[in-house]
């Protein structure tokens, strides 16, 4: 099962993520920094009290200028390797002695050590060359133990108001991107809101038009949401009308072929001594199922090229392929060999399917004959260009479409004539046509021309064609 993912929190996690990324780095900056200069603060302030001794030339004079130093833990002095000095703190660990190296003289040293205590300290190596007065300049060595648990405090309580501070700048920056995100996230909550109230509302539902309550501000990712939703809606609409209109015309086809089937029974039974019905009704009944058969067949085939129709493409003779439609309509039309006028300049094959070009070309050519003036030219036109492969239908109309009806002739089952006096159209041809050029991804277009012509020209694309 897919696990439900939310917006607004991957939102709000994402930007409480960056952020505390960003601050993280800053605040571990600035604990690595304060860390440093408090210790640099502390390591100073050794080496300034201990430059102290340099100023002291008798060094007999060492304990009266350190005995009132308090800010030592441990000191030891050395003339060379000899002790001359030990602190007083020094006095209840007489066995051990401080950390004594012989550095170059004016140098220091600062190491990390065990006090004598067990305290954790620091200690300051420092050496230097005393000048006493009248005497022989002597090298000496100083050794301070100074205990780092006050600055391990110090430290210790700035990394807790660093962690402190962090945790709380985390917690403000979750309310304050959980407050952006919703005041962001309004506008949608507010259309969805608007969708719910367009659901129950029967009488907008079936509108023309789906529109919602302007707000105050306009947001421009909501209005793309809002105009898809209309152009669904509105596609939708279309749709249903459509399939409406079609099982109301699909209802009235079959109908009248069948109520002619029952009024002939029904004479016939009445009357069945009657010759002139009794010689008539085989082929009454014959010819009407004739009918219905073709209806059946042409919604079937229109139903067959709206979803899913196998494509096998074979190289055809356009001249060929034009010959057997002629043949093959020439029950229908005694004069389509005087009428049918080509134009073909293709010198090459057609790569195509040979039954949804042939299907093209029947129903085009049928409708051109039969809906033209009458013994008029049918002029087709077979051309080719760097892109495409045409086939052009003309034919003289005896009727001036509009526009809008020009477009309906592709839709199931619309027939100009409102009554359907004429029982062998039905309005399917155009529609199959527009179906099987859409499932080739031919480009079909229906006009009728400034002088009354109308014309039907079908473009196949040549990279279908070198397939």
């Amino acid at each position: 099962m897919t696990k439900t993912r939310s917006i607004k929190k991957n939102l709000i996690n994402a930007i409480s993520a960056v952020f505390g990324f960003f601050i993280i780095i800053v605040f571990t900056f600035v604990d690595v920094s304060v860390d440093n200069w408090v210790q640099e603060q502390f390591e100073l302030e050794i080496q300034d009290q201990a430059g102290q001794f340099k100023t002291i030339t008798n060094i007999q004079a060492f304990a009266d200028a350190i005995s009132s130093d308090k800010d030592y833990a441990y000191y030891q002095i050395w003339k060379n390797d000899d002790v001359i000095y030990r602190s007083n703190s020094l006095s209840d660990y007489p066995n051990i002695n401080l950390l004594h190296k012989k550095l170059p003289l004016n140098s220091y040293q600062i190491v990390d050590v065990t006090l004598p205590n067990r305290e954790v300290g620091k200690a300051f190596l420092y050496s230097y060359l005393a000048k006493p007065k009248d005497q022989k300049p002597t090298p000496i060595y100083l050794t301070i133990y100074a205990s780092t648990t006050g600055l391990d405090k110090v430290t210790g309580i700035l990394d807790i108001l660093l962690v402190g501070s962090f945790l709380l700048s985390m917690i403000i920056v979750r309310v304050v991107a959980k407050t952006i995100v919703n005041k962001g996230l309004d506008p949608l909550e507010n259309l969805n809101n608007q969708i719910k109230v367009f659901n129950e509302d029967k009488q907008q539902r079936q509108s023309k038009t789906f529109s919602f309550k302007q707000s105050a501000s306009s947001y421009i990712e909501v209005d793309l949401i809002r105009n898809e939703l209309n152009n669904f809606l509105e596609t939708n609409r279309n749709m249903v009308d459509n399939e409406k209109r079609i099982t109301s015309d699909i209802a009235h086809e079959i109908k009248t072929p069948i109520a002619e089937i029952i009024t002939l029974t029904e004479v016939h039974q009445r009357f069945p001594d009657d010759e002139r019905l009794a010689k008539t009704f085989t082929s009454d009944i014959l010819q009407i199922s004739n009918r219905m058969k073709v209806i059946v067949e042409n919604l079937l085939l229109l139903q067959r090229t709206s979803h899913s129709l196998s494509i096998y493409k074979v190289p055809i003779e356009s001249t060929t392929l034009l010959s057997t439609v002629i043949h093959d309509l020439n029950f229908k039309y005694y004069d389509i060999k005087q009428r049918v006028v080509l134009n073909n300049t293709l010198q090459q094959p057609i790569i195509a399917d040979e039954f949804c070009l042939k299907t093209i070309i029947t129903n085009l050519l049928d409708n051109a004959l039969f809906y033209s003036v009458p013994s008029t030219a049918i002029n087709i036109a077979i051309n080719d260009d760097t892109q495409y492969v045409m086939f052009t239908i003309t034919n003289q109309s005896p009727v001036n479409y509009s526009e809008q009806e020009v477009n309906k002739l592709v839709q199931p089952l619309f027939q100009h004539d409102d009554s359907r006096s004429n029982n062998d159209r039905y309005g399917l041809g155009l529609s199959i046509v527009d179906n099987i050029c859409k499932i080739n991804e031919y480009e079909l277009a229906i006009n009728q021309l400034a002088n009354g012509e109308f014309q039907v020209l079908v473009k196949i694309p040549k990279k279908n064609c070198s397939e």
